[in-house]
């Protein structure tokens, strides 16, 4: 009696061509449930979408003069860093052209969606592909030679990639081997590229390439996009679904790269910024106004409290860039104004950052330097005891910190401080 063999049944794929700006934009759209924009001329979006698409996300109504802080603002309403880059033509100065990329649309799209885009990317281990392959748990590599790269830089941080070890692997060929996810990808718009990886894991299950078939996937091309779905189902195949959805999804890729990237490629200019000290200080007793309970949403209970902005991830090295960008600033604001920076307190904990001293005056400032555009900062119990008991104490804000031309100073005096509205955001138990 002879045993007839049941073939297992095929995962199909869905391949995905590169959405257009407009695409991409109307996508948005649907998802937040706007009005779809329409196209301004070429390939161009108009960028009053992006105000109401701000709207759209915190209820705001306000607008931003140029297309660099409509799509910089909206990043931020999102949870992530705006990178002048890539997301628009910020970084290329007069030559820009005030250009939002298809990269910025991309980005804002997997987060108001919650999709990822996601990719098919071939190792192997014949020499025409080690120069770029050789370590491809951390980096991908990749030049104008290479097919599929449009989609691929388009997409930038926070895609998802698996990886299809091809004929030439000596290890697994023709088998799906494991997946990741894209940290940043780099330099410039004309390349060559660098896709710096993370979270790189193997499949519990290599999967056979015979088990899958989509439709147009030609195997010789090096990078291809797929659809979310498709993604999802080689995971499941690959019995790896539970660590690629994991809580150490990245939730600001990439945000400490555009950081250092500022500090280190978009020098201050030679004009310092302006900031508005005042002539004397408040001498009298100032009193914090009573804390009040955060008010929660449903939605939100487990996650943040509702302070009229949207969650900001924690990024630490971000951040910690971030203030270094501050206090340069800061620092070359006051000099141009007299002020002679006598000692860094970053490190000593005493509630703030820096002295300055001009004449007879001392100021104690405790800078602040802030992601998006919204004056709000956290208070150390230091910080608010410095607040109630230290004459020469200050607070300097610089917001969009990190935008190459936009960021601003404010000063804030202890009785600025005193007055503002201050909301609990933690609790510390002790036992």
């Amino acid at each position: 009696m002879s045993v007839r063999r049941v073939e297992p049944k095929k995962l199909v794929g869905r391949k995905m061509a590169n959405p257009t700006k407009l695409q991409l934009a109307q996508a948005i759209a649907d998802a937040l449930k706007i009005d779809r924009p329409l196209q301004s001329r070429g390939s161009s979006v108009d960028s009053t979408f992006l105000d109401r698409v701000h709207t759209a996300l915190t209820g705001d109504t306000s607008t931003q003069t140029d297309a660099y802080r409509k799509a910089e603002r909206v990043l931020q309403d999102v949870g992530l860093t705006y990178d002048p880059f890539w997301d628009t033509s910020e970084s290329a100065g007069d030559t820009g052209g005030s250009t939002v990329t298809n990269r910025a649309y991309s980005r804002i799209l997997a987060a108001v969606a919650h999709v990822p885009r996601c990719f098919l990317i071939n190792v192997n281990d014949a020499e025409v592909g080690a120069r770029w392959e050789t370590d491809h748990e951390f980096r991908y590599a990749y030049d104008s030679t290479v097919s599929g790269r449009a989609n691929f830089t388009d997409a930038g941080p926070g895609s998802r990639v698996i990886y299809y070890a091809t004929s030439s692997h000596k290890k697994n060929p023709m088998h799906f081997i494991a997946h990741a996810e894209v940290f940043y990808i780099g330099p410039g718009w004309t390349g060559p590229w660098e896709a710096t990886i993370a979270n790189y894991t193997e499949f519990n299950r290599p999967v056979p390439v015979g088990e899958f078939e989509m439709e147009g996937w030609n195997r010789q091309i090096s990078i291809t996009e797929i659809s979310y779905g498709t993604y999802l189902d080689l995971l499941t195949a690959g019995d790896s679904l539970e660590t690629a959805l994991s809580e150490d999804v990245l939730r600001d890729p990439g945000g400490e790269v555009v950081a250092q990237r500022v500090l280190e490629e978009l020098p201050l200019s030679e004009t310092a910024p302006a900031l508005a000290v005042p002539p004397f200080l408040p001498l009298e007793d100032v009193v914090l106004r009573p804390a009040r309970e955060p008010v929660y949403t449903e939605s939100e209970a487990r996650q943040t409290v509702t302070t009229g902005d949207l969650p900001t991830p924690r990024n630490a090295e971000r951040n910690k860039l971030a203030e270094t960008r501050a206090v340069e600033l800061v620092t070359q604001a006051l000099e141009a104004q007299g002020w002679t920076r006598v000692m860094d307190y970053q490190r000593f904990g005493v509630g703030y950052d820096l002295l300055f001293q001009k004449d007879n005056r001392r100021l104690h400032a405790e800078v602040k330097g802030i992601i998006s555009g919204t004056l709000a900062f956290n208070l150390t119990p230091k910080e608010a005891w410095r607040v109630e008991t230290d004459e020469d104490f200050a607070v300097i804000a610089v917001t969009n910190v990190l935008s190459p031309t936009a960021y601003e100073l404010h000063f804030l005096t202890r009785k600025d401080l005193a007055t503002a509205e201050r909301i609990i955001t933690g609790y510390r138990l002790k036992f």
